[in-house]
């Protein structure tokens, strides 16, 4: 099912980059009319979408050392969820501390790198 999951991101990425990131754009920002992302993040988007997918479907000990990547990605957002926003920002924005972030996205990190670092957990136990 996390395949699937991540397969779908990954043809979204790599089909519709634009449209993925406006709409993330609208639901985690307040002010996203007065952010400006840098040229390059449309572009990497895509590439992003295009290494899932290759990671995906390479084959199974690709997928798995995937899923063990992420934990490590989790457990950053986890224990900082507000560095790493900050950071991501900072990466993709020209003007990131003018980006106003909604009330619930420091702590949606925070879920998120927990969902990551139980996905690399299971995969170890798996191991």
């Amino acid at each position: 099912m996390l395949r699937n999951g991540l397969t779908a991101i990954g043809v979204v990425e790599l089909l519709f980059p634009e449209t993925l990131i406006q709409a993330a754009e609208q639901i985690a920002l307040d002010n996203p009319n007065e952010c400006e992302l840098r040229s390059w993040v449309a572009p990497g988007a895509r590439v992003e979408g295009l290494a899932i997918l290759f990671v995906m479907w390479r084959s199974d000990d690709s997928y798995s050392a995937f899923k063990r990547f992420l934990g490590l990605v989790g457990v950053l957002a986890l224990v900082a969820p507000q560095a790493y926003v900050d950071y991501g920002a900072a990466l993709a924005y020209t003007d990131a501390a003018d980006c106003k972030w909604r009330d619930w996205v420091y702590s949606g990190t925070r879920l998120v790198g927990l969902l990551y670092v139980l996905v690399a957990v299971a995969e170890r136990r798996a191991d």
